[in-house]
């Protein structure tokens, strides 16, 4: 009789343990669930975010000041395609083009400003890259170091004219990067004359996201 008892108490406490432990992993799958619940919901409202800045896009795309350039998302000044704003071998604007080129440094600053106000907690690199046109008997090498350094010259100098006129990019959660791709880079138009130019890129950062 004694061992009988001694069985049932055993079995009692073996009963009570598994309680326990079923109880602890029932509550340690509940927070995993939670946790997880709330990374998707997290990750569902960045995903409505980039929509929302596909959309936020669309002024900039439609503006009649500028051409984009869909397979690489890249834009474009309209007034200067086809047109060498800068002197054979030089980095410097020429006068003629100088306004045409602060304009559109203003536009962009305010597009990038309306950016700001409406998705405050993203950042933004924008990107100025020269391009350089090949001669017609296309001598240069794609990878010339003459093409990408004046590439990268002549952007440098169209950043330096905006931030001459009071256009400063950098202030709040803009990036600038200047880059030159000489005579290579994607998109490049098929006439190789109206390669004489700059693009701008646009690209949204998405801060980290927070799941705790």
């Amino acid at each position: 009789m004694k061992k009988t008892g001694f069985f049932w108490v055993s079995f009692a406490d073996l009963m009570t343990s598994l309680f326990f432990l079923m109880l602890v992993l029932y509550v340690i799958t509940f927070v995993i669930l939670k946790v997880e619940q709330g990374k998707i919901e997290a990750q569902n409202e960045q995903l409505k975010k980039i929509l929302q800045i596909e959309d936020q896009f669309a002024p900039l795309q439609n503006d009649k000041d500028f051409f984009y350039l869909d397979d690489c998302e890249k834009y474009v000044a309209k007034e200067l395609i086809g047109i060498e704003i800068f002197e054979p071998d030089k980095t410097e604007i020429l006068d003629v083009h100088r306004e045409t080129v602060i304009q559109v440094g203003h536009k962009i600053n305010k597009f990038l400003e309306s950016l700001r106000a409406q998705n405050a907690k993203f950042s933004y690199l924008l990107v100025i890259e020269g391009n350089m046109a090949n001669s017609w008997d296309r001598r240069f090498s794609l990878d010339s170091n003459y093409g990408y350094s004046k590439s990268y010259e002549r952007a440098l100098s169209v950043y330096n004219l905006w931030n001459k006129e009071g256009i400063n990019f950098r202030g709040g959660n803009v990036e600038v990067l200047i880059c030159g791709s000489g005579f290579n880079g994607l998109c490049r138009d098929s006439i190789e004359k109206n390669n004489k130019r700059f693009s701008i890129q646009i690209i949204p950062k998405i801060e980290k996201i927070d799941y705790k």
